[in-house]
């Protein structure tokens, strides 16, 4: 397969707009950029930052002290200083143990006995998150997995990934980014992988077997996974022998007294492998920008190029040059320019979608969307079995839901694909947001910031300050305050009024969109 990318720039002249150049992400983009002929959005306000960055790094809305703060901080390293804080928070590791738990598919499927599997699973996680251990090293720990959970929590990757294929299809989809399964049975038609290929990563797991555990047969609780002295894998076809070996390498004699798991991940994070970096950049990316350089994220193939492939080659090079460094990572994308975009499209990028030239609006995740009604409406939700105050972007599992997370596309972790989680907007959630009992009630609860306010003796004018800094996380316009104050002032039940304004502006986009 050859491929041939073709780009038609706009036909005017460039203008230099203002882009500091941060790091290398942001020189890389403002080439292509200029080859196209798309000037970049200005740069957003300091609001705007800190209300995007917090969103999508720690899974939250800024607190009005923290906006306050970061507003008055005028020196030309408070966003950086501000990504680094949040890197260094306790968020962060929980944003991020929760999108890796939803991949790595930490599923109970209702059995209770596998509950202290999945909450010990999670834990491992987001504190291996938490202590930033290298990348490699975080893969190596799942792939060779032994024992049961109670000593080694990522043994429970394996209660819920158990046959052969999945073995190759999650691995590589998940660390390699890329969709190998119809290779199971046929060349791939997209790239230069046979069945040779796709039976030589299974031979990697021949020896994987399990014992013990309780509970259903296929879907067993706290089973130890071992490593048997001897296992081989089957070519469909032919019948032969299939040696292990990576894509397009050649086969490995691996002694009985090794865990060939580890040969596996060896190839995988060589330096010099053309997917395990790219893979792990190409999703941080997405997960920031909305889409992946390459799209669908984990769809990395010839034929599916990069819209920027000189800024991923560089994004990859860094992460092996560092070590692997996930944080690093996290901060060189949110520190550059191009990150710091606003999201209000210029005349000539307005149609823009995969080029960057601007930050594309996004809607909240259901988790990080639910903690941030329970922010703004001073009513935290519940969740059975956990203690108070556990936000739902801390939950371990997809037992530990409700019908709000359902609706707004959690994903049910049937598969290792983030296509599973849904973003698209529907009549039911536009529904759900201004008429189910689920939201009303926190706008009307007796210890609702609504009924704090309502019992306030502050003038109208500073309580609707307040609800615009807790909600949106800026000022209101001149505009937006006298309709406010208007409308308050009409109302003779000031807990109605209070709840009545909350509805309204969470039931926006401005409140709903990473924007």
């Amino acid at each position: 397969v050859a491929v041939s990318l073709i780009r038609i720039p706009l036909d005017r002249p460039w203008t230099t707009p203002d882009f500091p150049l941060r790091n290398s992400i942001d020189g890389l983009l403002l080439a292509q950029l200029r080859s196209l002929g798309i000037p970049p959005s200005t740069t957003c306000n300091a609001a705007e930052f800190i209300r995007r960055a917090t969103q999508q790094i720690a899974g939250r809305l800024p607190t009005i002290d923290e906006v306050e703060t970061f507003e008055q901080d005028i020196s030309a390293t408070s966003r950086a200083q501000l990504v680094r804080r949040l890197i260094n928070g306790r968020g962060y590791a929980d944003h991020f143990a929760q999108k890796w738990s939803d991949i790595l598919r930490n599923k109970r499927r209702g059995q209770s006995p596998r509950i202290p599997g999945t909450i010990a699973f999670h834990r491992w996680i987001r504190n291996a998150i938490a202590e930033n251990i290298p990348y490699d090293r975080f893969v190596r720990d799942i792939i060779t997995a032994t024992g049961n959970v109670s000593v080694n929590p990522p043994a429970q990757w394996y209660a819920e990934v158990r046959y052969l294929d999945r073995y190759v299809d999650d691995s590589a989809q998940l660390f390699l980014g890329m969709r190998i399964g119809c290779a199971r049975c046929h060349h791939h038609p997209f790239e230069k992988i046979s069945q040779e290929d796709y039976y030589g990563i299974a031979a990697f797991f021949s020896r994987v077997d399990r014992k013990g555990g309780a509970g259903v047969a296929e879907r067993r609780a706290n089973e130890a996974v071992f490593v048997k002295p001897t296992g081989q894998v089957k070519h469909p076809l032919t019948g032969d022998i299939v040696a292990p070996h990576g894509l397009g390498q050649t086969d490995l004699d691996i002694p009985s007294f090794e865990d060939p798991r580890h040969n596996f991940v060896d190839w995988m994070s060589a330096p010099e492998n053309p997917y395990f970096a790219r893979a792990f950049v190409n999703r941080m990316w997405g997960h920031f920008f909305g889409r992946g350089l390459v799209d669908p994220i984990d769809d990395l193939r010839v034929t599916n190029p990069a819209s920027n492939e000189a800024l991923l080659d560089e994004l990859a090079r860094e992460f092996i040059t560092t070590g692997f460094d996930m944080k690093h990572m996290v901060e060189m994308i949110c520190t550059s320019t191009t990150y710091q975009l606003s999201s209000v499209p210029n005349e000539f990028n307005v149609d823009e979608t995969q080029n960057f030239s601007r930050f594309y609006p996004q809607r909240m995740k259901a988790e990080v969307l639910l903690d941030a009604i329970d922010q703004a409406t001073g009513t935290p939700t519940t969740y059975s079995g956990l203690p108070a105050g556990t936000r739902a972007l801390q939950l371990p599992d997809e037992g530990y839901s409700n019908s709000f997370l359902t609706l707004f596309g959690r994903p049910p972790r049937e598969s290792a694909c983030e296509c599973e989680r849904t973003a698209d907007p529907s009549l039911s959630q536009s529904l759900h947001f201004m008429n189910d009992s689920f939201v009303l009630n926190k706008l009307t609860s007796s210890t609702s910031f609504a009924t704090t306010l309502a019992d306030d003796k502050r003038e109208h004018r500073q309580k609707v300050s307040e609800i615009f800094r807790t909600v949106f996380s800026r000022q209101p316009t001149e505009e937006e305050r006298n309709n406010a104050v208007e409308y308050l002032k009409s109302e003779p039940d000031q807990k109605k009024a209070f709840g009545n304004l909350l509805w309204a502006l969470i039931n926006t986009k401005e409140f709903q969109f990473v924007h």
